[in-house]
């Protein structure tokens, strides 16, 4: 884990408690410049996740390992909007 990328972003004061499989807490974490939401573990594992008003998605561990290793962009990215599209696309079929 790359801790001055993590540090980059700007991380909102809310930070959520969710759970995505039962009794596996997660802490939701928002950078509040990129707009890029992540899950850790208790345990300190971290995963890129898409947000949508009902659930949280984990997004493909290719992009998970990429947003983890990246300093935070300090605004939304293109390739960004991308994935997160493709995953509403494919969960809508």
């Amino acid at each position: 884990m790359n801790r001055d990328a993590w540090n980059s972003h700007q991380w909102s004061s809310q930070k959520r408690q969710v759970e995505i499989e039962p009794d596996k807490p997660l802490r939701q974490h928002h950078c509040s410049n990129c707009g890029r939401d992540f899950v850790e573990s208790l345990s300190g594992e971290r995963w890129a996740v898409f947000v949508s008003v009902f659930s949280f998605r984990r997004l493909p561990d290719n992009v998970s390992a990429r947003w983890l290793v990246e300093m935070c962009p300090g605004a939304p990215m293109a390739f960004d909007v991308e994935v997160r599209n493709k995953l509403m696309d494919h969960h809508a079929k």
